[in-house]
């Protein structure tokens, strides 16, 4: 591949009047992808972003600062693609959220401008898409971007199909804007160009990415090499045609009381698949520390409870499964040698990080959990956690689905074990059971577990297995929980019901 074109750099608010800073003051806490509550946030610029021979687009990074937010180099910062075009006669200086991407029109100092989200404007559009794409000199004649829409209810990103983008498979392609920008190599563009390079076709293919460049690159901009990115702004892979998001599937066939078993033992298959590729592209993690690892898990726990008054019936049960656990990781730390090892995953496996597609499951967005810090989120782990994440993914589809089939859920949560199980056995992986936490007891009783089948990286037998999978379960749900409990309050009682029957199974 050839190497990505430059973007200019400039620190602070280069190229943004101030009226725009204050007009973005007003339409940020608006805007979905926005990741903090509002009271007391300020938005400090940071850098400021343009391409060349682009004159109208300019990317603010922004610093949000105010009370329990970090500070620094920690600071959590956000990306605000800009169109700005000059306007003969000043409009109203609010935003216009009945026009698409129009934020409002100001006066400045230099003549009066009319502000739009780039996110939703085909000129920043065509920006970010020169600038990844390889040999993009060769490409200026893009003029339109004919087709190109921008896919709608995303939270945390901004994502633009772009049918028409010419491959040589001919598939077109899908950018994603950054919205929250993470100080290093962002885990979405990391991991499927690692997975892309070792061929692994269970992942759209990588086609590019716009970094910014590491303050050294800056300085210097004439020097060899490529430097680590400071970020990353937005990443471009290869469109899946014809695809269905995996929730928005799984939901349709529970309310249809339609059995999801074939769709689930597929996905389970690629999900181990996926595993195997990651240990081949990333190579593997340092052994599992078990007085480290249930360390994090009790500090969310009680987190969790501390944020959460109806949590409080379960802190018992939570702290005897825990307790359970550690038990047991450490018997079979001693047993192995230390030997449990990690690896890199996925880290927020759930159906609608999964497209279906004529082609199969394809698995997208590893950027984690984005309420984890960073460095916890990319961190080497059990692959059991994605199986958990998925595992909590098909309840809450059962859930919105409004299946009435009281045995949906673990039909679909037996399948989608029996294909990971199954497919790491061939890939000669550690053990798990073929029950999901939880599940009812003639449920649990018609799952078979053939021994010396074995999970994806681990040499854990069966009952550590199960009950690592009972925690991490627990974990997600818990993490569920305190989502939903400040976002969507009426959606509580799902991971709420999960946590008390993982307890009492």
């Amino acid at each position: 591949m050839s190497p990505a074109r430059r973007i200019h750099v400039s620190p602070g608010a280069a190229h943004l009047a101030p009226e725009v800073l204050r007009l973005l003051d007003r339409w940020l806490p608006q805007q979905r992808w926005y990741p903090v509550p509002t009271d007391g946030v300020a938005h400090v610029p940071w850098l400021t972003v343009t391409f060349p021979g682009v004159a109208d687009v300019v990317v603010a990074l922004l610093r949000l600062a105010g009370p329990g937010l970090a500070a620094g180099d920690e600071a959590l910062v956000i990306q605000v693609p800009l169109v700005l075009t000059p306007t003969a006669e000043p409009t109203a200086d609010t935003a216009d959220t009945e026009a698409a991407g129009l934020i409002g029109t100001v006066a400045t100092a230099s003549g009066t401008v009319t502000v739009y989200d780039g996110g939703l404007h085909p000129a920043a559009w065509r920006a970010y898409l020169v600038t990844a794409l390889p040999d993009a000199s060769e490409r200026e004649s893009w003029d339109e971007m004919a087709g190109a829409r921008r896919i709608s209810g995303e939270q945390s990103n901004t994502s633009v199909m772009l049918p028409w983008l010419p491959l040589d498979t001919g598939r077109g392609g899908m950018l994603k804007i950054l919205r929250t920008v993470a100080l290093g190599p962002h885990p979405d563009v990391v991991i499927p160009e690692a997975l892309t390079r070792v061929g692994w076709d269970g992942v759209p293919r990588f086609l590019g990415a716009v970094g910014l460049p590491s303050p050294d690159d800056v300085a210097s901009p004439g020097k060899s090499g490529a430097a680590e990115p400071l970020a990353h702004l937005a990443v471009l892979s290869e469109l899946v045609p014809d695809a269905t998001d995996g929730f928005e599937l799984a939901c349709a066939y529970a309310g249809r009381n339609e059995d999801f078993g074939e769709q689930a033992a597929e996905l389970g298959a690629v999900v181990a698949h996926l595993h195997v590729a990651l240990r081949q592209a990333l190579g593997p993690g340092p052994g599992l520390e078990p007085a480290g690892f249930m360390g994090v898990l009790r500090r969310r726990a009680a987190e969790a409870f501390a944020d959460v008054p109806a949590l409080a019936p379960h802190r018992a049960g939570v702290a005897a499964l825990f307790d359970a656990v550690s038990a047991r990781l450490s018997a079979v730390a001693e047993r192995t040698g230390g030997l449990i090892p990690l690896q890199p995953i996925h880290g927020d496996l759930h159906l609608g990080q999964a497209l279906y597609s004529p082609d199969g499951w394809k698995v997208l967005d590893f950027e984690g959990e984005p309420q984890r810090p960073v460095s916890e989120r990319v961190a080497p782990d059990l692959p059991l956690r994605d199986v958990a994440g998925m595992l909590r993914s098909l309840d809450y589809a059962a859930a919105v689905g409004q299946a009435t089939d009281p045995h949906w859920t673990a039909h679909a949560q037996v399948s989608f074990l029996e294909g990971y199980r199954q497919a790491s056995g061939e890939a000669h992986g550690g053990t798990v059971s073929g029950a999901a936490p939880g599940a009812p007891a003639r449920t649990r009783s018609e799952a078979r577990t053939p021994r010396g089948v074995k999970v994806s990286g681990s040499e854990l037998d069966v009952a550590t297995a199960e009950l690592l999978l009972r925690a991490l379960t627990v974990d997600k749900a818990l993490y569920e929980v305190v989502y939903e409990f400040r976002h969507r309050p009426a959606w509580m009682h799902i991971p709420l019901a999960a946590v008390e029957r993982v307890l009492s199974s």
